[in-house]
């Protein structure tokens, strides 16, 4: 891997936040304008991508299965470099 896998961690992060900012705003955007459309069509979908935390059933992939996915792949990588682990 090219780039270490704390700063892959905060790039996750970082869009994790910016996902979530643009869910605020366009919450925003829906209170004040009543567009069921925008709310139905982009922030959900927004949600379902920001995290776990959208109160929606769906299976789809979000930033939290990437950085949970980033630390299991950490840690084979852990017992991969310490024999004594195996």
């Amino acid at each position: 891997m090219n780039i270490d896998k704390a700063k892959l961690a905060d790039l996750l992060y970082d869009a994790q936040d910016h996902l979530n900012n643009a869910i605020r705003l366009l919450d925003m955007y829906v209170r004040e304008t009543g567009d069921s459309s925008a709310e139905a069509y982009i922030v959900d979908h927004l949600r379902i991508m920001a995290g776990r935390d959208h109160g929606f059933l769906a299976g789809d992939l979000n930033i939290d299965d990437l950085i949970e996915a980033l630390n299991e792949y950490e840690e084979e990588d852990d017992e991969a470099e310490d024999p004594a682990a195996n």
